[in-house]
């Protein structure tokens, strides 16, 4: 991790909040100060992203990640936590993120301790999004006309955007 990495310049904003805010918050507040820390610095960032999980060459639903960085260089996912230490399943989780969502970079940050705790992931086995496809209801055993109107998972904003998409790509097809 070089100085002017993506990765250090989101930790050195983490640890400005941590010095600042100390610990004991819970997770939504160092979110909110992250994001500020963040726009100080001039990173650009997306919060409680919906990104699509993958799962051999198929999207087979979606799950929010709290950041989404980016730089002309490289983009990252940050999962946060505000709890005493990261356990091992706090890990296991954030590598399994970036591995479903087919994203290379990303930081599992905790506030919650004395110190500023953070771990970088990185995933190897990226694949261009071309690669994939939606999951068809028949394919996952589901009889709902529509997986992807299934509210349980999805934020309604999320799957209207995606109804919009469809219809757009239903009209091309009949020009």
């Amino acid at each position: 991790m070089e100085k002017d990495d993506l990765t250090y310049r989101i930790i050195r904003c983490a640890m400005n909040v941590h010095n600042e805010l100390g610990r004991g918050f819970m997770e939504y507040v160092c979110c909110r100060a992250l994001a500020i820390e963040l726009k100080h610095a001039g990173i650009l960032f997306e919060r409680e992203v919906w990104l699509p999980i993958h799962y051999k060459n198929f999207r087979i639903g979606f799950r929010r990640v709290d950041f989404v960085c980016a730089d002309p260089t490289m983009r990252a996912t940050v999962e946060l936590k505000a709890k005493a230490q990261l356990e091992p399943q706090d890990l296991v989780q954030a590598k399994n993120t970036l591995e479903r969502l087919n994203v290379k970079d990303g930081l599992l940050i905790n506030f919650g301790g004395n110190s500023l705790e953070f771990k970088h992931i990185f995933n190897k086995n990226t694949r261009p999004e071309t690669d994939f496809e939606d999951a068809t209801p028949a394919l996952v055993g589901e009889t709902n006309d529509d997986l992807w109107q299934s509210r349980h998972y999805l934020p309604s904003w999320l799957v209207e955007k995606m109804q919009r998409e469809r219809q757009i790509k239903q009209n091309n097809k009949l020009v």
